[in-house]
């Protein structure tokens, strides 16, 4: 197996943890049961990917091909619903640490599947399709998180609140940019995949907003 193709599984599988942990925790918030987490969670962790994968043909997508990606989410999920009923008295008692755990793990898988979704395009075979490979990175980071949302009866975060959609189409432009003038992958990578982060946690800190019409 090339070193990239091992690279690429080990984004998809941190990527699968991150979002795994986001979708279960932001299911914890809404007090559902055990089957609520999970599910939640899996599908924080997967539908991105799905939906990038119908986009460019790829029948059955991933999550289905391979059964490790819903293992690892699924096992994932569990293991934050049993930390949670462990340690019930400190969640409850400290909801803005939770929320701030949250939000790492929803960055982090945010700026790793931005890039998976760039680079499936590109081995899809559009590396000249700028547009297309940075689309694709944001529909598979924002893709999970936007139908967990609407799952547990919230507007999408990606619409309404701290740059979101924005930081994952900067660090698809950052990553498809250093790819173009071939930088080294691996840099590639860490570069687009930082700035999707940093963008995410510094719009956190300092609670940036796009401009909305109406407060």
């Amino acid at each position: 197996m090339a070193v990239g193709e091992v690279l690429f599984i080990c984004l998809e599988f941190i990527g699968t943890v991150s979002f795994a942990v986001s979708g279960a925790m932001a299911a914890l918030e809404k007090r559902v049961d055990l089957f609520g987490v999970i599910f939640l969670g899996i599908t924080t962790a997967l539908a991105g990917g799905i939906l990038r994968d119908v986009i460019i043909g790829r029948v059955p997508p991933s999550a289905f091909a391979d059964s490790r990606y819903m293992i690892v989410a699924g096992v994932t999920s569990a293991v934050v619903f049993l930390a949670a009923l462990l340690a019930k008295d400190y969640y409850k008692n400290n909801v803005d640490t939770v929320n701030a755990v949250n939000n790492v793990f929803d960055a982090a898988g945010l700026g790793v599947f931005t890039i998976t979704g760039a680079k499936v395009a590109i081995y899809a075979g559009h590396p000249e399709n700028g547009f297309f490979v940075i689309f694709l990175g944001m529909v598979t980071g924002i893709g999970g998180g936007v139908l967990r949302d609407l799952m547990i009866g919230e507007i999408p975060l990606v619409l309404r609140k701290r740059i979101y959609a924005v930081a994952s189409i900067l660090g698809g432009i950052v990553y498809y940019q250093m790819f173009s003038q071939q930088f080294n992958d691996t840099a590639a990578i860490f570069a687009g995949a930082g700035v999707t982060f940093g963008m995410r946690m510094l719009a956190t800190i300092f609670k940036w907003n796009l401009p909305k019409a109406f407060e």
